[in-house]
């Protein structure tokens, strides 16, 4: 009899936690009602496991009655029930905001700064920012990704002030309304909570072991469930009270021209010539920058070439000159030898002259 008291028990408790959330639970999504029937089948399922009889004597029959189902004139927490189309009506709508814009500026680092201001002076915060490109010549352009989260009634200011501050290329806002997800997900929770306040009851009165282990792992399991509420409702809340906002900035020299009527031949013909006139007008100011900008580096590679010269010319000079001295050595080398051949001749022709005088005389 105890063991068939205790069953029901529990099967009260969690056909109670099932009323009180059954309110909320008619407009949610097949995720939340998945997840928060999880609950009575579990609590189902330590229904069915087998207690012992010596648990404690409990009047189950008032236990029942605590927990009989809530007319239509009461709600899970003892108010007048409200109904989906009266919480959309409600002025306490939960509506998540989303804008995303592209701009044009031609005052990249002025503008970022002042943007970084805005979002500060709202009350906001900058959720990611970042920044590519450089301004090293006028050909490059800089690009900013910012993801700003602004508080929701001041979303309207700083999207006006974006505007006005840049050319708009590109706007889409968004809106979600997530007032019955989240009243059905406070919902479940509050209905969580009474199982968890039941459970507790339940187990100061429970005095063997088996049967405080089944208890605590279910009420393990309803704070689990309860924290995973708990977690979503702040992220809607984050989000509903705090707008997001993707912004896109680009540095141009030029805004983007707005959609206009088709032009005739001439004022393209004069738009193209114009803008070549310009173009060769930049080449020019580009080359004489860039000549300007290298003239450092070309007078250190003069240096180093009239180094370089110097250098060159001293050891061919050098070269020159002990070639020189080398051909005079030989030079004066050959003379003497000539001399010398010229003046032995001159003996040995002499000697022989004198041989052949002295042989006539004879």
């Amino acid at each position: 009899m105890k063991k068939r008291k205790l069953t029901l028990t529990i099967c009260s408790v969690t056909a109670a936690a099932i009323l009180a959330g059954c309110g909320g639970s008619a407009a949610s999504d097949g995720s939340y009602n998945a997840k928060s029937e999880a609950a009575p089948v579990a609590a189902a399922e330590e229904a069915s496991y087998d207690y012992s009889d010596d648990l404690y004597d409990y009047d189950y029959e008032a236990a029942e009655a605590d927990v009989e189902e809530p007319t239509e004139a009461e709600g899970s927490s003892g108010g007048e029930s409200v109904s989906d189309s009266e919480i959309m009506r409600s002025s306490n709508r939960k509506l998540i905001k989303t804008v995303n814009m592209s701009a044009e500026t031609r005052e990249f680092d002025k503008f970022i700064d002042n943007i970084k201001d805005r979002i500060e002076s709202l009350g906001g915060y900058a959720e990611s920012t970042n920044v590519s490109g450089n301004s090293y010549d006028s050909y490059s352009e800089r690009y900013a990704n910012i993801v700003a989260r602004i508080p929701a009634d001041k979303l309207d200011s700083f999207v006006t002030g974006v505007e006005k501050a840049s050319n708009i290329t590109n706007k889409n806002e968004s809106v979600e309304d997530v007032t019955l997800q989240y009243a059905d997900v406070e919902a479940h929770k509050e209905s969580l909570k009474i199982e968890q306040t039941r459970l507790n009851e339940l187990l100061e009165q429970a005095d063997t072991l088996e049967n405080i282990i089944e208890l605590e792992n279910r009420l393990t399991e309803v704070r689990y469930e309860i924290e995973s509420y708990e977690s979503r409702l702040r992220m809607m809340s984050n989000q509903v009270q705090y707008s997001t906002v993707y912004l896109d900035v680009r540095e141009v020299k030029e805004y983007s021209p707005d959609p206009v009527e088709e032009k005739s031949f001439g004022q393209r013909l004069a738009e193209e010539f114009l803008d070549s006139c310009e173009n060769a007008w930049e080449t020019i100011q580009d080359f004489v920058i860039g000549f300007i900008a290298f003239l450092p580096t070309l007078l250190v590679i003069l240096i180093i070439l009239f180094v370089v010269f110097i250098i060159v010319f001293g050891i061919v000079k050098a070269i020159i000159a002990l070639v020189k001295k080398m051909n005079k050595k030989s030079s004066s080398k050959r003379v003497a030898t000539v001399n010398t051949a010229v003046k032995d001749t001159a003996q040995n022709t002499a000697a022989n002259t004198q041989t052949d005088t002295s042989g006539e005389k004879k």
